[in-house]
């Protein structure tokens, strides 16, 4: 079972009699098929409710959204909770369908049926049950979808914009799920005048530079100064292998590895030697000895892009922070980073 299957779900809808239906016979059961416990705010004990509320929200496993009827709270709560992750599932009572607002409406709403007042013939009781069925199948479906992959869970519009924004150029510090290939070579397109890249060889990034410039795809002047673990650090060489590895490894195998790294090295030398030929730019690769603890870009000493290699195998790239400068919430960690990678003992090539 995921983790988060241990958490409840948190259902918003509006608390009025005639909507008490739908969560009886919809959401209750559809959450109770995928393994969860409901829980309303109206159902808990009385207190801060905006407090309680939040923690729901942040706190919950998945939220259930019952839009019907237009409750301005309900749509407040759906508005937090889509700012949050991807893990709101919404639905609404098929008397309600049409009046879905234009925000949401392009993505999935699941319509539940209306109980039948009053007393049900047979046909109608059957009929009623068996697309209660479907639905209550639906929800579970997608609150399972939830559960199974948290990372991506349901779409949802707030979401779908932060998606689209570049962690080069958005304003705000952000997490990200990675920095592609195609991000470092946006990177290098749009940086004003420096950019400073903390590795272990550097080899990738003088592979973009190389891309992008000889391929003309830049055309104001660039600043590169890569910074990569000195060959003739043994201790730094030797923690990069254990995490390489997996294991602790031998001395003679270090000596090894390390005359690999090292014709990487000047390779990575070579490309920059023969950009420096390019009119516009200039680069430099510096040696810093130490334990390397994570890898980085400083972008126009504006922004960091930063992942731990500590937490990581040398082929991963996450997770990934970048932190921007202006971003008074993040102003404690990039004057931090920013600290470290000034601070990295260096010894020019």
């Amino acid at each position: 079972m995921s983790p988060s299957a241990s958490r409840p779900a948190f259902v918003i809808m509006p608390f009025a009699p005639e909507f008490e239906a739908g969560f009886d016979d919809v959401i209750e059961p559809a959450v109770r098929a995928a393994g969860l416990e409901c829980i309303r705010a109206d159902q808990e004990a009385l207190g801060h409710i905006h407090k309680m509320m939040f923690e729901r929200i942040f706190e919950s496993a998945v939220v259930v959204a019952d839009v019907s009827g237009g409750n301005p709270n309900v749509f407040y709560e759906l508005g937090v909770s889509h700012a949050t992750a991807r893990k709101t599932v919404t639905i609404v009572r098929e008397d309600f369908r049409d009046r879905i607002p234009f925000d949401i409406a392009p993505y999935r709403v699941i319509i539940y049926p209306r109980r039948p007042e009053g007393m049900m013939g047979s046909g109608e009781l059957t009929s009623y049950q068996e697309s209660l069925g479907r639905v209550v199948a639906s929800l579970a479906g997608s609150i399972a979808s939830v559960l199974e992959q948290e990372s991506e869970g349901i779409a949802n519009p707030v979401q779908d914009y932060l998606s689209t924004r570049s962690p080069l150029t958005c304003g705000e510090s952000r997490h990200v799920d990675c920095l592609t290939e195609t991000d470092e070579e946006e990177m290098v397109r749009r940086a004003a005048s420096e950019i400073v890249s903390v590795g272990i060889t550097g080899t990738h990034f003088s592979k973009v530079l190389a891309r992008i410039l000889e391929a003309g795809e830049r055309v104001r002047p660039l600043r590169a100064r890569i910074l990569a673990l000195d060959p003739r650090d043994r201790e730094g060489w030797r923690y990069v292998y254990h995490l390489r590895e997996g294991r602790t490894v031998a001395d003679e195998e270090v000596e090894d590895l390390l005359a690999e790294d090292s014709a990487i090295l000047e390779r990575t030398l070579r490309v920059i030697k023969r950009l420096n030929q390019r009119v516009g730019f200039e680069g430099e690769i510096v040696y810093y000895s130490g334990i390397p603890l994570f890898w980085a870009y400083l972008v126009d000493d504006e922004r960091i892009i930063v992942g731990n290699l500590a937490m990581n195998r040398l082929s991963s790239r996450l997770p990934v922070s970048v932190l921007v400068r202006d971003d008074p919430r993040t102003r404690a960690v990039y004057r931090y980073y920013n600290e470290a990678v000034q601070g990295l003992s260096p010894s020019a090539t």
